[in-house]
């Protein structure tokens, strides 16, 4: 009576073995980026424009 039930986990067990991809494991490839990033050009701070006198 016990067999029926352990021959059919054993069954399941080999099915569910047998799913997903077959070899071996690998990572996909990235590829490069194809250009990076360049930073904002550097601001100069002495062009920036003054506040006028009465702005108090």
């Amino acid at each position: 009576m016990r067999s029926i039930p352990t021959a059919a986990a054993l069954c399941c067990a080999l099915a569910l073995s047998g799913c997903g991809i077959k070899g071996p494991l690998y990572l996909p490839q990235v590829p490069p980026a194809s250009a990076k990033a360049t930073p904002p050009a550097a601001v100069d701070h002495s062009k920036a424009p003054t506040a006028p006198a009465d702005s108090r």
